[in-house]
């Protein structure tokens, strides 16, 4: 069976939470939600997804990759314009060739597949719809169904036949796909089940048994990240143990932090006063900092790199990523973004304008955490005692071939804070070609082997770069960062290595370098700062050996201008 996940992003239905983040990637307990549907196709033994993108998809293909995580090969299908559900499916249509299954990237649905795949083929319909009971807030469209399953029709009808609503995941037989139309926006409910019920197809409906959430509104978004968390700590306690919370759950719940005891996870890279009063289930992640006299939990979910100042209490409420919450702030079954406060059970939103009770976690916060700065100066000042036998020789040699040192170029680095503008700084180099402009064989094998780059040690005791980050752009490339996914590559400062320099190739483009750079903000951590750092030196020689290319002449470019020598 095949699968195709619809992550088009099409239409909004969650502010503000989906302001700058792509439907999919609206957190559940701190991951994308579509992370929770990808993990139930591996577990469903599937090995090859299609997913349909179309706004914000540099978003969801930077967090996913090719899939590579979950044991699935990922192939990403970019419209160029709106088609729709349906229209997804004939933008796929090529490449559907038996039976499929259609999921929605932006829903919480915990889906037994192995047993809809087993009805729809002993039904022996053209299309199975999956179905769930019609959730309390209502929104999602709904459909007939007749006692054997058949499906009567879309909308409320007559009385005698059971009302589902339609989760909008579906398994297809390729022939269906001949009912859509050639051009124009379609939709699989309105659109194309209607048509293969007038045309006299069979389609069934299945109603599963698991937890559907379609996230349509703060209140079942906030009732999704309960239940995911709650499920989580039910998994590892006895019934004595859990107190309250919903009494829906999903059957395979998977958090990406370290239980330290029953029903209090956190990430890593954390900082939590030993003050701290957490009550089951409570949820930390990663580069989180816990004030001192904080209380959280129960039902407290905390998003990688929060800042809780002293005092402040949560209980039953979600904050996202990046946001600093205010001394003895008192949040309670609300919703919490770095700009806004939402109620829980009436999806209410205030936007929030004092800073020093909600706000963003700038850059400058995360990068003063102590450990990793500690870590990366101690690993700079070792680097640079080890090399500076081969520093001394490369500058003799800059020296013997230009006269000069050092040059320099201006890079863009990190945002800091609220501000909308980027820091710019200095790169310290050593200079490889003289003002003539020609090259030398000996200057390009300096280039070649990245030998003119280890002044960039130096940038990195200054504070300016980091030893692991982003790949230090020109202020050009930076200009053509346009888009709202591209801007959070900015959150870290620039590195001498990185996943750009591990994943990609000197000649690659910038779509490439981008894409790893917004994976790795996506995924960071200390250890797997290291990781990178002890994988550099095989990527070092690599690239050595394929040449630096495109990046090379660059350089060439940049020191005949003459930026500015040292």
């Amino acid at each position: 069976m095949q699968v195709l996940l619809l992550a088009t992003d099409e239409q909004r239905s969650l502010p503000p939470l989906t302001d700058a983040l792509a439907a999919p990637m609206v957190p559940i307990v701190d991951r994308p939600v579509m992370a929770t549907t990808v993990e139930l196709l591996a577990r469903a033994g599937l090995k090859q997804v299609l997913v349909s993108l179309y706004e914000r998809g540099g978003q969801i293909a930077a967090y996913f990759g090719g899939g590579r995580r979950w044991g699935l090969e990922i192939r990403y299908l970019t419209q160029r314009q709106a088609q729709g559900s349906a229209g997804a499916l004939r933008f796929a249509s090529g490449l559907l060739s038996e039976t499929f299954l259609v999921l929605p990237g932006d829903a919480l649905i915990d889906l037994d597949i192995d047993a809809a795949l087993a009805f729809h083929r002993a039904h022996g319909g053209i299309a199975t719809a999956i179905l769930a009971p019609t959730r309390g807030e209502g929104g999602a469209a709904q459909i007939r169904v007749a006692s054997d399953g058949r499906v009567l029709g879309i909308g409320v009808g007559e009385p005698g036949a059971a009302q589902l609503s339609a989760t909008h995941a579906y398994i297809f037989e390729p022939t269906a796909l001949s009912c859509i139309p050639q051009l124009g926006l379609c939709e699989i409910t309105q659109d194309l089940l209607p048509a293969l019920l007038t045309r006299g197809d069979l389609v069934y409906g299945y109603s599963m048994d698991g937890y559907w959430n379609p996230l349509n509104s703060i209140a079942a978004f906030q009732e999704a990240q309960q239940v995911y968390l709650y499920s989580a700590y039910r998994q590892g306690a006895s019934e004595q143990q859990v107190e309250g919370g919903p009494v829906a759950a999903v059957r395979f719940p998977s958090l990406e932090a370290r239980q330290i005891t029953a029903g209090i996870w956190v990430g890593r890279d954390h900082s939590i006063h030993p003050s701290v009063k957490l009550a089951p289930p409570t949820y930390i992640g990663a580069s989180s900092w816990i004030g001192r006299e904080v209380e959280l939990g129960p039902g407290a979910i905390i998003g990688a790199n929060v800042v809780i100042d002293d005092e402040a209490t949560i209980r039953a409420s979600t904050v996202l990523s990046n946001t600093y919450v205010g001394r003895l702030v008192h949040i309670d079954e609300r919703v919490v973004t770095p700009v806004s406060i939402s109620d829980g059970a009436t999806g209410e939103t205030t936007r929030v304008v004092d800073p020093f009770l909600i706000g963003r976690v700038g850059a400058a916060v995360e990068g003063s955490n102590p450990l990793r700065r500690g870590v990366s100066l101690l690993v700079t000042v070792v680097l640079l005692v080890l090399l500076s036998p081969l520093m001394l020789l490369v500058g003799m040699l800059a020296l013997f071939l230009t006269g000069e040192l050092f040059v320099r170029s201006l890079r863009i680095g990190q945002r800091l804070g609220e501000s909308v503008e980027l820091q710019t700084f200095q790169i310290l180099r050593f200079r490889t070609r003289p003002p003539s402009g020609e090259p030398t064989q000996l200057g390009r094998l300096l280039e070649r082997w990245d030998l003119h780059r280890l002044p960039e040690l130096l940038n990195v005791l200054r504070g300016e770069m980091a030893l692991v980050g982003v790949k230090p752009l020109y202020t050009e490339e930076a200009a053509r960062l346009t888009e709202e996914w591209h801007q959070r590559r900015h959150e870290r400062p620039a590195g001498i290595t990185g996943l750009w320099y591990i994943q990609t190739d000197p000649d690659s483009d910038l779509d490439s370098i981008i894409v790893a750079d917004v994976y790795y903000i996506a995924t960071r951590s200390l250890r797997g700062d290291m990781l990178l750092l002890l994988r550099t030196p095989r990527a070092w020689l690599r690239r050595s050996i394929l040449g630096r290319g495109a990046e090379g002449e660059r350089e060439y470019l940049i020191q005949t201008d003459n930026v500015q020598s040292m």
